[in-house]
């Protein structure tokens, strides 16, 4: 990873597996429709979904790079709740949102 790659990560979420399965059902995106909008193999989805501990950092944050590109904000636990995510207001209209 370059170093202007490694310093956008600092400070970054490390978003649990759960949450990265819940936003792409949330989207109603497939694994495929996720591996274009990524750059982050199908397989490598299905991976990460299971919570592979092999997968590469660099490729958990190219994942949540694509999400917050569609309007995901995951939420770090604070202490007094856990890890959680949140959706852009406007995909609330479209309809399109699974829960």
């Amino acid at each position: 990873m370059e170093s202007s790659e490694k310093a956008r990560y600092e400070g970054c979420m490390d978003v649990p597996s759960e949450l990265f399965r819940a936003a792409r059902v949330a989207l109603d995106i497939g694994q495929r429709e996720l591996a274009a909008l990524s750059g982050v193999g199908q397989r490598t989805i299905l991976r990460i979904e299971q919570n592979d501990p092999t997968v590469a950092i660099e490729t958990r944050r190219r994942l949540q790079d694509a999400f917050e590109k569609q309007g995901v904000v995951f939420v770090p636990d604070d202490g007094a709740a856990g890890p959680g995510l949140r959706i852009r207001k406007d995909l609330l209209r479209k309809g399109n949102l699974r829960f």
